[in-house]
């Protein structure tokens, strides 16, 4: 049993984001874990990865005082997450380095990792919709619970835009799809995103680097970590991304599109006994960047007043034309390019005690953040889509949480705990409406508030019936209450949008609603052998109900949708080969999905002369889908076939079909309008439609460093790496369904590095082939505009560890 020292262990492992692969490849990333032993399961929020310097720091940190400062390696071990490999689940795991070498700038570009992961952009906004396996929530307002959780260092984000702005001095990330809550946290019903930043450590350590690429784009990263006191460390981190506009105004030739971001983290980490561990840690983030811009994607709307809009040959050409008057509305300068103005920051305060039968975890938080968005929504030198949204919103949350010490000579496991947050949002969306009908024009003002708390109690079981064997049970109670207060409609009228009226008379009723509901799961794992591992799992979750608030304009809009809720059956194997040289994890799942929450459309029949309230007419609102079905498979291999060589692939391949769903068909009701000029609902059935998932994604990565170079002082790494999406529908509606085309990307790398790891060099470029691709479509008013990937960038990375 060969011993390393602690302090020759970190300043080894601290790469600044290449650590884990220069001890998988220089000391094979010591593992205590014995090879004969099955891991104590690790808190999900918290993902285990063995070759991870920061999380061998991490673990230092919390370790008691009394232990003894050395790590014994009992066999050479090719791969991260290894503790991984004893869950039942099929949850994907990505390391620091992983993040660094496939240019995650954001946490929407996870979906390039991560098989039947879909995240995108609403509208062009910072708002950030998760699908996972085909399950998700377009929210543009950000006022209802995705649908998929984001966790940020254990710390649930129900308002996924507030995750933004937090994707860097990462330690790892876990993607969990299927229902979760039983463990922690929140009940859902598509998964979770869990998002670990570095932990203090009591070795002195510092870096930064510094990434300059195409389109003027620079990113600098910077930290500082060590000892205040023999039982108290600090960490602080910041990051700034500035430049990179790739989008030109096809009328003035202006560039466009810069980012202008910073954020800031400071870690602070306690231990006044052995037994005690406190972990304070605050995020701020600012972004200033140009952003929002489309592109004319197609032009089904064409009118007299503005004739056909021909579609952008180039996806990143792009156009605006702000009204003077509506920007003295809302409070910006009429020279102003769409951007954000957006700050967001968080508090969190996270506290074990060991009690000796079991470990009690405390969990507080509360964030805020802040949005003021100007978005051009038609892409045109047009007044007609002109968008600026307001939203302040603050998110409070506890969790208490008793992880038991293993019973029964390490047979049953236990954990228990509750959770609680109370969330308040407020929402303004102003619309520019003048050049939509110049013979009336008007500015429109949509605002509301939000209040709502949930509340969970959730409890989870494991019990070996034989050592082989294992029975899991989890149950979650989830009861959240929400309301919209005040939802108000203000009209501007006039040539100078100077006169103001409140559209409905008075703010609209309050609406409320209550889901009060079980999750659960039941399962069996059957561990073959030290290396094989298969499993089978049923999962109940829900998800809440909520409220439409983009450009509410009657009542009936903010009647409440219904929770929606799904049963998860799924099946996988977990496996190792040739002495760990291959791992090989697959799943296959079936999801029968009902009442699926869905942006669509309603009628509200009769005559407009008849002077109806609410007004007669077709709008925008969240409905249901009563049952729908999806099913498929995923598949991730590593392989370390000769030394130095790595390589992934991950597979993902899925279908969803509607199985009762009927949509408004849109250009029926126009027509009998125009005929009787009265509104009446005409539907289509979408039974056995498809759900526009997208069927395939692919991804995966080759990595070869070469031996020691030159006196064996340097070592080399190539890297390359690739993903594809397949073709994407959206949601039927009676217009079509438009589909987003299939995409392919590549990447490669360079890396010149000494081997004690205290600097590197790196040259990169991503989307290598230069690809020109769609992320996400919207509609707003006269046309539908896409949303354009990145072009090509190249660049050069460099960065100092000590």
């Amino acid at each position: 049993m060969k011993k390393f020292a602690l302090r020759k262990t970190l300043l080894l492992a601290t790469a600044f984001g290449w650590t884990g692969y220069d001890l998988q490849h220089s000391v094979m990333a010591a593992d205590t874990q014995p090879a004969h032993t099955t891991a104590q399961r690790p808190h999900r929020g918290t993902p285990q990865h063995a070759a991870s310097a920061h999380t061998t720091a991490a673990a230092t940190t919390l370790q008691s005082r009394a232990a003894p400062e050395t790590i014994s390696v009992r066999r050479n071990r090719a791969f991260q997450f290894s503790a991984a490999q004893h869950e039942p689940d099929s949850t994907s795991h990505i390391s620091a380095a992983a993040l660094i070498e496939q240019h995650v700038q954001t946490v929407n570009d996870l979906q390039r990792l991560v098989p039947n992961l879909t995240i995108q952009t609403e509208g062009g906004s910072t708002s950030a919709s998760y699908y996972l396996r085909g399950i998700g929530l377009e929210d543009y307002t950000q006022n209802n619970m995705s649908s998929v959780m984001t966790y940020f260092d254990d710390v649930a984000y129900p308002i996924s835009s507030m995750s933004t702005g937090q994707m860097f001095d990462v330690s790892a990330v876990a993607v969990e799809p299927g229902p979760v809550g039983t463990e922690h946290g929140m009940a859902d019903t598509g998964g979770e995103v869990r998002i670990d930043s570095n932990a203090p450590t009591k070795e002195f350590h510092y870096g930064a680097s510094e990434d300059i690429a195409s389109y003027a784009r620079s990113k600098t990263n910077a930290y500082v970590s060590g000892s205040i006191t023999h039982n108290l460390q600090y960490r602080i981190a910041g990051q700034m991304l500035e430049g990179g506009g790739y989008f030109r105004n096809r009328d003035t030739g202006q560039t466009v599109g810069n980012a202008n971001m910073g954020a800031l983290r400071g870690r602070l980490a306690w231990q006044p006994d052995s037994k005690t561990n406190i972990d304070l840690i605050a995020n701020w983030s600012q972004d200033e960047s140009q952003s929002g811009y489309g592109f004319v994607l197609s032009d089904p709307y064409s009118s007299s007043t503005y004739g056909t809009q021909p579609r952008d040959q180039n996806i990143y050409n792009t156009g605006w034309n702000l009204n003077p008057n509506f920007a003295h509305l809302v409070g910006i300068s009429p020279n102003s390019v769409p951007n954000n103005h957006n700050v967001t920051w968080s508090i969190i305060l996270k506290g074990s005690r060991d009690l000796g039968f079991a470990k009690l975890k405390s969990i507080t938080s509360f964030a805020q953040q802040q949005r003021h968005e100007y978005n051009d929504r038609d892409a045109l030198d047009l007044r007609s889509g002109d968008t600026y949204f307001v939203g302040e919103s603050n998110v409070f949350s506890q969790e208490l949480r008793l992880e038991g010490r293993p019973m029964f000579n390490d047979r049953f496991k236990w954990t228990v705990g509750a959770y609680y947050n109370r969330t308040r949002t407020f929402g303004a969306n102003w619309f520019d409406m003048t050049g939509t009908n110049p013979s009336d024009p008007f500015i429109r003002d949509s605002y509301h508030n939000q209040p709502a708390e949930t509340f969970d109690q959730f409890v989870n079981l494991s019990y070996k019936i034989i050592p082989s064997v294992r029975v899991n049970f989890g149950l979650n109670h989830e009861t959240d209450t929400r309301q919209i207060v005040d939802d108000t409609i203000v009209q501007y009228y006039g040539a100078t949008n100077t006169n103001k009226m409140l559209m409905n008379g008075s703010p609209f009723p309050t609406f409320g609603a209550i889901t009060n509901q079980f999750s659960g799961r039941v399962g069996i794992d059957w561990r073959i052998n030290h290396d094989v591992m298969v499993y089978a799992s049923i999962k109940r979750g829900v998800k809440p109900g909520g409220f439409t608030t983009n450009t509410t304009v009657s009542e009936v809009q903010l009647k409440p949708f219904k929770p929606e809720w799904v049963l998860a059956y799924e099946i996988g194997v977990k496996s190792e080969f040739f002495k760990h040289r291959l791992r090989i994890n697959a799943a296959m799942f079936y999801d029968d999905y009902h009442d699926k929450q869905i942006l669509g459309q309603i009628v509200i029949p009769g005559q407009l002369n008849m002077g109806l309230n609410p007004t007669p007419g077709i709008y925008g609102s969240y409905i249901n889908a009563p049952k729908s079905t999806i099913w498929g498979t995923e598949v991730q291999i590593q392989a370390h076939p000769i030394r130095g060589l790595s390589l992934t692939q991950n597979i993902g391949w899925e279908r969803g079909t509607y199985d009762d769903f009927q949509e408004v068909n849109q250009q029926a009701v126009q027509a009998y309008f125009a005929q009787t000029q009265t509104y009446k609902s005409f539907t289509t059935n979408y039974n056995g439609a498809d759900m526009g998932i997208p069927k395939l994604t692919l991804n995966g990565s080759v990595s070869y460093q070469t031996r020691p170079l030159l006196h064996n002082a340097y070592t080399l790494t190539f890297e390359g790496n690739y993903s594809y999406r397949g073709a994407q529908g959206w949601q039927p509606r009676a217009t079509g369904v438009y589909v987003i085309p299939a995409y392919f990307l590549m990447g490669a790398s360079i890396t010149f590095k000494p081997r004690n790891g205290q600097w590197y060099v790196n040259a990169y470029a991503s989307n290598l082939l230069n690809r020109h691709y769609i992320l996400s479509e919207t509609f707003a008013t006269v046309d539908q505009i896409g949303y354009a990937g990145a072009p090509r960038f190249v660049g050069g990375r460099f960065g100092c560890d000590f």
